[in-house]
């Protein structure tokens, strides 16, 4: 692509992709009944359009912007711009921020005192969730509490200001994946249109505020931490540092303790390559170094203020007890419409996804990661082991939404791929999208089998597969790799 040319066609997606993410802000201002809504023509449809066509655009522009080698980042600040002074969009889940923010900034435990009870935020919050405790580690709730104090306790305000630490995390992971990505020999422009101007990812984490994005972003430092430490030929110091920011992502959200096995696996693979040894003395011996870091971070920042573990308490909300994407939820619900009262089908639930997602991560280790005695480091791919694991945990979990799944995304971007894995991940991004905004006015029950039809209808014929990979090829232009890489051809 000439200069003239690209600069026309970065014009295009700015203004394209703009015009379309202001539309959705516009929409999510109108739209008077947010959530769930009992009866489909209760829907005014002039903001429901607003709001389809501002994601057409969005996506488009998106999908426009795959060649352009450069400004990836400043697509992604233009796009983001409108988001940030509308309410938050897709998700209540702001609002139950704000709600248990309130109660610890006031001198209450959101471990015991329900989210209904959070003063001037409680009329705000999901009714799902209102008589429900904080399901969230202790420093999203300090986070949150911060944010409440610093909009003095305005409603309002207070839910606008979770959008402060969804734009830090932005940041950090914009910056954290381009570097992960260099180290790895992968294309750092492929790796910030799939995982930082992703429509998916800017719709979530800056327009629905959603605290994975933070998650995510303290996950990817701790990898690339950990992984530069160790290039320097100090292995041990990689395990502590990135074994604490391991447990600071864990204090964020619980998922972000995963990515301790990659950890183990990037700094175990480095120092053999360096001329350690590969043996299992040696692997659980960084392993447990790691460990040690995480848990005590993690257990001095769950200490701090006597919150403790109380996201672990019986009144916290369980997201097996309402509807969502995973097919586990959704088995609770039919087996509840027998009659069968859903609180108790949360524990067995609940048990049930703690040994498919334990059983699938073994798995991801089998696959990916290191085995001494079996597979040498050198042929371990401790990334894609990473992206496994925060994909089990999404998929196998007891609640699933589309944006747990950018974790995944995120460390999967960093890889060099084929170009069939990386039409897959656009499709994907396209479609979680569109599940995104589906759901706002849908059960899943309707929304999922629809964009699953969907995707096999773009996917399944050749020549529509071709169009994805002929977008694919573009992402990363000469760098696109045909060859299967990492096991993720």
């Amino acid at each position: 692509m000439t200069p003239t040319a690209h600069r026309r066609r970065l014009v295009e997606a700015l203004a394209v992709g703009t015009a379309g993410s202001a539309l959705m802000a516009w929409w999510a201002w109108l739209d008077e009944e947010p959530g769930h809504p009992e009866q489909l023509h209760g829907i005014e449809a002039g903001p429901w359009m607003l709001g389809l066509i501002g994601l057409v655009l969005l996506l488009a522009a998106w999908l426009r912007s795959a060649p352009l080698r450069g400004g990836r980042g400043l697509t992604a600040i233009c796009w983001s711009l409108p988001m940030l002074v509308t309410r938050p969009m897709l998700s209540l889940d702001a609002s139950a921020y704000a709600a248990q923010g309130w109660l610890l900034a006031h001198g209450h435990n959101p471990y015991l005192v329900p989210q209904g009870q959070a003063g001037p935020m409680a009329g705000h919050v999901d009714w799902h969730w209102s008589g429900t405790t904080a399901v969230y580690p202790p420093t999203s709730l300090w986070i949150q509490a911060a944010m409440t104090r610093l909009a003095s306790d305005d409603p309002f305000w207070s839910v606008m200001a979770m959008r402060i630490p969804a734009v830090v995390a932005m940041i950090v992971i914009a910056v954290a994946v381009t570097r992960l990505a260099r180290m790895a020999g992968a294309d750092p422009q492929a790796a910030m249109w799939l995982a930082v101007a992703n429509p998916l990812v800017l719709l979530n984490i800056v327009g629905g505020a959603h605290n994975d994005g933070l998650q995510v972003g303290v996950a990817l430092v701790a990898l690339w931490a950990g992984w530069s430490l160790a290039r320097a030929r100090r292995p041990w110091l990689g395990l502590i540092v990135g074994g604490a920011l391991v447990g600071l992502a864990g204090t964020v959200k619980q998922p972000g303790v995963l990515a301790g096995l990659g950890l183990v696996a990037l700094v175990h693979g480095q120092a053999v390559a360096d001329g350690d040894r590969d043996t299992w003395p040696a692997l659980v011996g960084r392993a447990m170094a790691g460990a040690t870091a995480a848990i005590t971070v993690f257990g001095g920042l769950s200490a701090i203020g006597g919150l403790g573990l109380g996201w672990l308490n019986d009144t916290a909300g369980s997201p097996a007890s309402v509807t969502s994407d995973s097919l586990i939820a959704m088995t609770v619900q039919v087996i509840g419409w027998t009659g069968v009262p859903v609180p108790r089908l949360v524990g067995p639930a609940t048990a049930i996804s703690l040994l498919l997602t334990a059983a699938a991560i073994v798995w991801c280790w089998a696959r990916w990661g290191p085995l001494p005695g079996r597979r040498g480091a050198a042929d371990s791919s401790p990334m894609a082991l990473q992206a496994g694991a925060f994909a089990a945990f999404a998929v196998c979990g007891a609640s699933l939404q589309p944006w747990y799944l950018i974790g995944a995304l995120a460390v999967v971007s960093t890889l060099r791929l084929s170009r069939r894995t990386t039409s897959a991940l656009v499709l994907g991004g396209v479609l979680g999208s569109g599940l995104c905004l589906l759901q706002w006015f849908s059960s899943p029950f309707l929304a999922l089998p629809l964009a699953i039809l969907v995707g096999l209808a773009a996917w399944l014929p050749a020549g529509a597969r071709r169009g994805w990979e002929s977008v694919a090829h573009r992402v990363a232009g000469e760098r696109v790799e045909a060859e299967r890489t990492a096991g993720l051809g």
